[in-house]
């Protein structure tokens, strides 16, 4: 065989429609017709269904193959930081005890005897706001780097 004669063939018009069809292109605006007509032929067509089996599996060994996106590994090592962590549970604890202060003022609401205890409260809640801001904004920065989305204008 020569090598002309090992070249790819084009797609026929079933192949592409079931590639758009496994990538989730089939169903745009306007076309949910033709998804559903699709869909209709793979009951009817075994080797039609056969073919987008496949590429299916194809679209799962393709994935699976990739390493991961540098977004992804990103956010998987701020999931375990310590830093990280320890920002969002001193947030977490201290909009806890937040909320638990501003309710029990409000159950003794016009006590005077407690308002050092409300500005505690609000002192409290702004701690927790500081650090949920500071986890934010240290995700934020560890993540920018690898953002593929950083350069795109809307």
């Amino acid at each position: 065989m020569s090598a002309d004669s090992t070249s790819e063939r084009e797609p026929t018009r079933d192949e592409l429609v079931a590639m758009a069809y496994v990538d989730g292109e089939l169903d745009g605006e306007g076309e949910r017709d033709a998804r559903a007509a699709f869909e209709q032929r793979l009951l009817r067509e075994p080797a039609l269904a056969r073919e987008v089996a496949e590429l299916r599996r194809l679209e799962i060994a393709a994935r699976l193959a990739l390493p991961p996106a540098p977004l992804e590994a990103e956010w998987a090592r701020l999931r375990v930081d310590r830093v990280q962590a320890l920002l969002r549970r001193i947030a977490l604890l201290c909009g806890v005890v937040a909320a638990l202060g501003a309710l029990a003022l409000a159950a003794t609401r016009g006590a005077p005897k407690l308002e050092p205890a409300w500005l505690a409260c609000a002192a409290l809640a702004l701690v927790c706001a500081a650090a949920a801001l500071g986890a934010v904004l240290r995700t934020r920065l560890r993540t920018r780097a690898v953002d593929p989305y950083v350069h795109v204008e809307r």
